[in-house]
């Protein structure tokens, strides 16, 4: 009891101690909001690619013919949710006098696709229908969804695109060119094909790229323009996969693997060294380049922030240091009445793993408000300073990503905790070694 009395006491009335947990405060804030921006992109990244490719994409070495087959062949499954499948070329899109854009042209399902990477909720005309999402548009033949960012640039201070101006461009007409390869006698012939598209809808990701540069079609119109002399015959470059409810998509790879060796083999009548080039994985993995990168980086940041931080352990040994030398008598009182040097140990100790605790719940709280409400805070450095931190066409998605982590979180505090006692560590031993016989033979 005597020991908590003291540690109480020490708190409340040494001021000096009020540095050593504002200071752990401040180093677990800075750690602990570090390590959720940067583990809150890597998910975002790896949502992204599930929300934009399914969980499993499929990427032959080639174009292949007789798609439909093949994505009623892999729904059989029950471990299969659904499928669809990506028409790819590109082209130059008018959309005004002097206003050509180049663009990435994917050939489309929407129905589809929309089972599986829900893309109807990115749609701004059709986000809150509860039809299955289409082309269709003022009865046009060629509907078409488009970017939000080919039509109209981000504000350059807020990042956000004027929506309701995006959406008047629905129902407008817009010129699409692509290059076609045509057979003629003995030769392709590379060929202009152009088609005057109808704006069915704007889509709207968040992720800049596809924000920018896509164009969605209704894939059989797409492969009709792209091989006019093949009438009725399909053609997909990719497939996209959604698993069943509660499937693990790396446990599916195989199970993929096999319906398309039986697939190419049977129906498009491949080889078997052909075959093993096609590319099957699961949507996280085909980013998991990117993301080993950041957790290199955050790796690396959190070890420099945590070597900074570590001046906390020398702040709290002279604060303690401090408080020490000026309590010898006390001290020296508590050994005289019994108390023996691990007990006088032990108060330092537990001073410590006080300030430790203290500072690293508050330095938490700090961390989950500042991370939770970062694009409030970064609105409001824009505001005050004018500096913008976060732009939309550098790191990928047009609002800063604010999950806390409380993974690194418990770390954190347990580091913070540790590194409180490591510093009270000296001081509670030269506080143990005081002779009281020295400290009161003049008292």
């Amino acid at each position: 009891m005597l020991k908590f009395f003291l540690c109480l006491k020490y708190l409340r009335k040494k001021k000096i101690v009020l540095l050593s947990i504002a200071a752990v405060a401040l180093s677990s804030a800075l750690l602990v909001t570090v390590a959720s921006l940067f583990t809150g992109f890597i998910i975002a990244i790896n949502t992204s690619a599930s929300e934009t490719m399914g969980d499993i994409v499929l990427e032959p070495p080639t174009r292949f013919g007789r798609y439909d087959e093949f994505i009623q062949q892999i729904a059989q499954s029950d471990k299969i949710d659904s499928a669809s499948v990506v028409l790819y070329s590109n082209g130059l899109l008018l959309l005004g006098k002097g206003n050509v854009r180049a663009v990435s042209i994917w050939g489309i399902d929407p129905a589809a696709r929309d089972r599986v990477t829900g893309m109807k909720s990115s749609l701004l005309r059709q986000k809150d229908s509860d039809l299955e999402p289409t082309f269709d548009c003022n009865g046009s033949k060629y509907g078409s969804f488009i970017g939000i960012g080919l039509l109209d640039e981000p504000n350059q201070l807020t990042d956000e695109y004027d929506m309701e101006k995006a959406v008047t461009a629905i129902g407008k007409k817009v010129v699409l060119t692509m290059a076609i390869t045509a057979s003629d006698d003995q030769e392709q012939i590379p060929k202009k094909s152009v088609a005057q598209l109808t704006i069915a809808d704007i889509i709207f990701t968040g992720i800049h790229d596809i924000d920018r540069r896509f164009i969605f079609l209704p894939i059989d119109k797409l492969t009709a323009k792209l091989y006019p002399d093949r009438p009725g015959e399909k053609f997909a470059d990719i497939v996209h996969i959604k698993c069943a409810q509660g499937q693990d998509p790396a446990e599916l790879l195989d199970l993929v693997r096999a319906v398309w060796s039986d697939f190419a083999s049977n129906k498009l009548n491949w080889r078997w060294s052909y075959i093993k080039q096609t590319r099957i994985i699961t949507a996280v993995q085909k980013q998991s380049q990117y993301v080993a990168e950041l957790k290199k980086q955050m790796g690396m940041l959190m070890l420099i922030f945590g070597i900074i931080s570590a001046a906390c352990i020398l702040l709290i040994f002279c604060i303690f240091y401090m408080i020490v030398m000026t309590k010898l008598k006390d001290i020296a009182i508590i050994k005289a009445v019994g108390s023996g040097a691990g007990k006088i140990t032990l108060i330092f100790i537990m001073f410590g793993l006080c300030v430790g605790i203290i500072g690293s719940v508050i330095g938490l709280l700090i961390g989950y408000i500042i991370t939770v409400n970062i694009n409030t805070v970064e609105q409001w450095i824009r505001i005050l300073f004018g500096l913008k931190l976060w732009s939309s066409s550098v790191y990928i998605f047009n609002k800063i990503p604010n999950q806390f982590d409380w993974y690194w979180a418990v770390w954190v505090l347990v580091a913070a905790v540790v590194a409180s006692a490591l510093g009270a560590l000296i001081p509670a031993i030269i506080a143990a070694r005081t002779k009281p016989v020295k400290i009161l033979r003049y008292e």
